[in-house]
């Protein structure tokens, strides 16, 4: 097991920027940090790039410079990009219903929801009640008529609730709709965006990339988790039914699954 406090990232970190390696290196020494990269660029150069630790803790594999990590949230920025380029070639418009691309979606009060509702996590769709696992996440078809099932938790536009787990769910299935030529979010993220330019970055992991590439998640220590959150949001985690439990904890495909590393469903 590596010395949390003996770690020296490698890498390179150019004049002026030291102190963002600084406290990079800071996370093992004084966070208990496992492994992990940093890369910052200032100006369209890069200026620190930065990686050290483990990926694996089971085996003590060394963090690489290609090794790869679940972006979890930050995700929602790249799904943001694809609809805004949708938006951009007038195959949606973030003012119209989602139910004219996709009927389906009128379901249990939803025909009034619009594209921008959706995405501003203003439409009460934060859980998903139906019992979900991997081989309906698998099964984009099969998602759909789950989701187009959900009954909103409130007038869409009343009020705003993070969607943890949800949203990508449905803005894949609202873009396969409004392409012409029906790809997944994931698909069209590939083709159009980082393969162009080049990038090393997916949503869903091809099979070309070996498990060997990928950094395996430690969860935190139930006493980790007591004293690391806001006691009410501790308290709101373990009441199964409350908002943030329905959000996180139970659907889709539950929380844990679909971030196993050997985990590999279509997005």
């Amino acid at each position: 097991m590596a010395n949390h406090s003996m770690i020296q990232p490698a890498g390179f970190c150019q004049s002026g920027f030291e102190e963002v390696r600084d406290a990079f290196a800071a996370n093992f020494a004084e966070r208990r940090e496992l492994g992990g990269a940093c890369c910052v660029y200032h100006r369209g150069k890069a200026v620190v790039d930065v990686w050290g630790g483990l990926r694996d803790r089971e085996s003590d594999a060394p963090w690489e410079r290609d090794t790869m990590v679940i972006l979890h949230s930050a995700t929602k920025g790249l799904a943001a990009m694809v609809l805004a380029i949708a938006h951009s070639r007038g195959w949606l418009d973030y003012d119209e219903r989602v139910c004219v691309y996709w009927p389906e979606f009128a379901q249990h009060g939803k025909e009034n929801i619009t594209v921008r509702q959706l995405l501003a996590h203003q439409a009460g769709l934060f859980a998903i009640d139906e019992h979900v696992d991997r081989e309906i996440v698998a099964d984009l078809d099969r998602l759909a008529v789950v989701l187009a099932r959900q009954k909103p938790a409130w007038e869409a536009g009343t009020r705003q609730a993070y969607h943890a787990l949800s949203l990508g769910f449905y803005e894949g299935e609202l873009f396969r709709r409004v392409d012409p030529l029906h790809r997944s979010l994931g698909e069209f993220f590939h083709d159009e965006i980082t393969l162009p330019l080049g990038v090393d970055a997916h949503i869903r992991i091809p099979d070309s990339i070996p498990n060997e590439r990928l950094a395996v998640l430690s969860a935190p220590s139930r006493v980790a988790m007591l004293l690391g959150f806001p006691l009410s949001l501790t308290l709101d985690g373990m009441n199964k039914h409350s908002n943030i439990y329905r959000a996180l904890a139970v659907n889709p495909g539950s929380f844990r699954c679909l971030h196993g590393h050997t985990t590999r469903v279509r997005a």
